[in-house]
């Protein structure tokens, strides 16, 4: 049986919007060497993902078909309890950001956000 290739650990971006997902690319290759960014539009993907390598962090909207942020941030948890999960929105609320907290959400953003604040989480994150 053959070895699988070793992967570098990776980071996902998961949203719906293909414009906020070059920009976040962008900033996250910038930013993080020896990460593989893997960029996906929904969360059944982003777990496929998590099923196969290492993730420290996910980045991901709440707003997007199929499953929420927070119904990812539950299943992220159960499969990896490890990995970092920060959700972007722009339909913050308090309640919203209550619910997240609830959902084990390590970083709340509301957008639009300045970029430096997203690098600073992901540096912590990744320190």
């Amino acid at each position: 049986m053959p070895d699988q290739p070793v992967r570098n650990p990776a980071i996902i971006l998961v949203e719906d919007e293909p414009d906020i997902l070059i920009i976040l690319h962008r900033l996250m290759r910038d930013l993080t060497g020896g990460y593989d960014i893997v960029t996906v539009n929904g969360g059944a993907q982003a777990l496929a993902q998590i099923a196969l390598r290492e993730v420290p962090l996910v980045i991901t909207d709440y707003n997007m078909p199929g499953m929420n942020g927070l119904q990812l941030t539950d299943a992220i948890k159960e499969a990896s309890p490890e990995t970092r999960v920060v959700l972007i929105t722009a339909y913050a609320t308090p309640e919203l950001e209550k619910r997240a907290r609830e959902h084990r959400v390590d970083h709340y953003l509301p957008k639009p956000f300045p970029l430096d604040r997203l690098e600073q989480i992901v540096r912590d994150v990744l320190r």
